[in-house]
């Protein structure tokens, strides 16, 4: 019996108590990089998601900006930035099956040089 914590496959090294790393071969980059770009897919539809609704988000009054996040559970989120906690009652708790994040940021003036 061997110690080593590592078992032998023709095509893989796996690793005791590890994620078994397998290339992907049409990529190269392996179980990471399918998790990376199924992360990118997903983010890419929240980043849609946010367009087709960021100018119905901030024509409710007191709706100071909408963004991207996540929420306290590391869930992909839109953030909306709120003037002050009474807007919280208008804005939406989800959008496209998203959750809305609202942080209270108070009013937002854009400075011009």
């Amino acid at each position: 019996m061997s110690n080593s914590k590592f078992t032998q496959s023709p095509h893989a090294v796996f690793e005791d108590a590890a994620m078994p790393y397998l290339p992907d071969e049409s990529t190269g980059q392996g179980a990471a990089g399918m998790v990376q770009q199924g992360h990118l897919a997903s983010h890419g539809r929240l980043e849609a998601a946010k367009r087709r609704n960021e100018r119905a988000l901030m024509a409710i009054d007191g709706v100071e900006g909408v963004s991207l996040g996540q929420t306290a559970v590391g869930k992909e989120a839109l953030v909306v930035y709120l003037r002050d906690a009474s807007v919280r009652r208008r804005v939406p708790l989800q959008v496209e099956g998203y959750p809305v994040e609202m942080s209270i940021t108070g009013q937002i003036d854009i400075q011009r040089w």
